[in-house]
């Protein structure tokens, strides 16, 4: 029936444009309505999919440093220009573009030059913009709503200017100004709907841009660009940068006995680019070839070489303030990426967790198409604790088709705060003990862990392995006071089978089993604890998203000291990576010594995105507003019961906020707000 609806809308609009066409059918608001329709429907036309489609790209490019100051430093891949004795550089590029459904698209490097020292990539952010998916709902990779998606519809306003042969001339502008709209004008042919050339404005992260492009003439091939321009403003802080790319795509293969080596780049390109340079392009290389390859004896050339530049600011500030990438092995299969050492965007707030920095490196070796190894390293520190943390999982996937891995998991410096003990003390020792000056429940928590992963197929997958936990007494005189052990450990099994009913794209049930087998006389912790958890993340329309969460754990047998209730789905996050890596719930304003006080759970979390929702209406403000979110989060503990938390949040270019209010059975018990740096987040 779907398809059979789709045939005769198609039907009407043809047959309607045609009377349009033919004289029949009088008024504008007629015609632009069908030749917009027609837009709408050109990609239902097209059969097959992008997915895998592959093509070579020319592309050069001018970038011209009107304005900078010290603050440049410590934007990332800017640091070079932050440094640089010129300020109009120009370079070339040989890439490989792969397109995808699912994922951003693929830009791989061939060949490049450049008057940039050493010839670093320069504004990589910018390459998404180089292959516009104009019929998807976001134009480039995870951002900015496409007007030439039906979805999208709801966002803008579209009326055609002129109609010249069969094209007509189709204007788009938001309805409200927002980062995540555009606006501008296409070619589009009347009697397919298809868009032949488009030119648009849009401002994202503190980059203003004007994107032109030619797209193909038929099939998949009018799905991409075959030629499309940029010119980009970057502004910040009183800096101020302009851009220019030009790509022509469907550029012939280059052989590889013909890739130059290091250093005759430039040779390569007088041979193979498709088009030539401008005067001024040519004008730029000759400047910086004449200060390259000038005698060594010139005297200028050794002024240049001072210790200021080539050592601090080169060889130190770069490692400080850049960030570091590269890779190695045969067929550059190993990586490594590291983060700037000194970077004021990794600091975060929160009322719970307080002022923390994190830093973070990556690396990993492919073997095959098939599998891999790969390690993250995470380091934190929390000032509100004075205590260092780290999270360092490293991964061997054996089987990545199944997803089938195996993990050896290191975290040290968590903070575990467990009101058990001062139950028991009072328990024990009944009404000598002076509750009020006593601070001896706070206890540092690190484990180990081992596990295997498989997935039988797309529905079923299973994990096992071994844990061991350790934890130590932050105040070891008070606790010895108390005659109670300074050190706790435990060492458990434990199993996992994860359900998808409906495969990867829908929910995900999981059930964990886990007990240990070790009590290590008295200072072991014995027990036994199930989980039920259930995690959807639905991808709306237009950047938008639902996540839900539901679960709850019990231990359901335990010795009398066992203090430290640690459930797997239920766990104080130490280092936060990100909302958006923490997409599945949180609970902003509990108090740490909840989570392990209590033998049993009962949680829920729900929270909803989207880029247009409360703050993104008003005018001025929503120019600025990237997403906005919704939470509510219940809980319910052995103590605590009925807790909820209603949150709102928003994210900018430069920072993601949000308020939370914490009630208890309706009344109100606390309230706070979480806070962290976005500026630069993903360049």
């Amino acid at each position: 029936m779907r398809l059979l609806s789709i045939s005769v809308r198609r039907w009407v609009v043809t047959l309607a444009v045609m009377l349009a066409a033919t004289g029949l059918l009088y008024g504008k608001s007629i015609t632009d309505s069908v030749a917009i329709e027609k837009l709408f429907l050109y990609r239902s036309t097209i059969k097959g999919t992008l997915e895998g489609h592959a093509t070579n790209a020319y592309l050069n490019y001018q970038v011209k440093t009107e304005r900078r100051n010290a603050t440049l430093f410590g934007v990332p891949v800017l640091y070079t220009f932050a440094n640089a004795t010129r300020r109009h550089i120009v370079g070339e590029y040989f890439l490989h573009f792969t397109y995808h459904d699912d994922k951003p698209n693929e830009a791989e490097i061939i060949m490049r030059t450049s008057t940039i020292r050493r010839h670093r990539t320069m504004m990589p952010d910018l390459f998404f913009y180089l292959t516009p998916t104009i019929y998807k709902p976001t134009l480039v990779s995870d951002r900015i709503l496409s007007p030439f998606n039906r979805r999208n519809r709801r966002y803008y306003d579209y009326s055609i200017d002129t109609v010249t042969g069969s094209y007509a001339r189709v204007a788009f502008q938001p309805k409200t100004q927002n980062t995540q709209a555009v606006t501008g004008h296409a070619m589009v042919d009347t009697l397919s709907g298809r868009v032949a050339s488009c030119t648009m404005v849009g401002e994202y992260d503190m980059v203003s841009f004007e994107m032109s492009f030619i797209m193909g003439d038929s099939g998949l091939s009018s799905l991409t660009p075959k030629k499309c321009s940029i010119k980009a403003k970057f502004s910040f802080l009183g800096n101020k940068l302009r851009a220019i790319y030009h790509t022509t795509y469907g550029v012939p293969d280059i052989p590889k006995d013909s890739l130059p080596e290091r250093g005759h780049e430039r040779e390569a390109f007088e041979k193979w680019r498709p088009d030539s340079l401008t005067e001024e392009q040519r004008a730029l290389y000759a400047a910086y070839d004449s200060v390259v390859n000038r005698p060594k004896t010139d005297t200028v050339t050794v002024k240049e070489k001072n210790f200021a530049r080539d050592i601090l600011w080169d060889a130190i500030g770069d490692k400080l303030l850049h960030r570091i990438r590269g890779n190695f092995g045969t067929d550059d299969r190993g990586f490594y990426r590291l983060s700037p050492l000194l970077n004021p965007l990794y600091l975060g707030y929160s009322h719970r967790r307080g002022l923390t920095y994190r830093f973070v490196t990556r690396g990993g070796y492919d073997f095959s198409d098939n599998s891999d190894i790969y390690t993250r390293f995470k380091i934190g520190y929390s000032f509100k604790l004075r205590q260092l943390l780290f999270d360092i999982p490293i991964t061997y996937n054996f089987d990545k088709k199944h997803d089938g891995y195996l993990k050896v998991w290191w975290v040290s410096g968590e903070r575990v705060k467990n009101s058990t003990v001062l139950d028991q003390l009072r328990e024990d020792y009944g009404d000598t003990l002076n509750i009020e000056k006593i601070d001896i429940d706070d206890f540092k928590h690190s484990r180990a862990e081992v596990s295997v992963h498989y997935d039988f197929n797309d529905y079923v997958g299973f994990a096992t392995g071994f844990k061991f936990q350790r934890w130590s007494s932050v105040r070891d005189e008070e606790f010895q006071k108390w005659e109670k052990p300074i050190v706790y450990y435990s060492t458990s099994w434990d199993g996992e089978i994860s359900v998808r009913p409906i495969g990867w794209k829908g929910p995900v049930l999981t059930l964990n089993y886990e007990r240990t087998f070790n009590d290590y006389s008295t200072t072991g912790m014995n027990f036994e604890k199930w989980e039920f958890d259930c995690s959807y993340l639905h991808e709306l329309p237009a950047l938008r998203a639902v996540s839900l969460r539901a679960g709850f754990g019990m231990y359901t047998s335990r010795m009398r000291d066992t203090y430290f209730l640690d459930f797997n789905n239920f766990r104080n996050t130490f280092i936060p990576g990100g909302w958006n890596d923490e997409w599945s719930g949180d609970f902003e304003l509990l108090h740490r010594n909840w989570y392990n006080s209590s033998k049993y759970y009962i949680r829920m979390n729900a929270n909803y995105e989207s880029p247009l929702l409360l703050l993104s209406w008003i005018p001025l403000v929503g120019t600025v507003i990237e997403k906005e979110r919704l939470y509510l989060s219940t809980l319910h503990l052995h103590g605590l019961s009925h807790y909820m938390e209603l949150g709102y949040g928003f994210t900018n270019r430069l920072f993601s906020t949000g308020i939370f209010l914490g009630l208890k059975r309706g009344e109100y018990y606390n309230i706070g707000v979480r806070f962290g740096f976005e500026l630069f987040n993903g360049w």
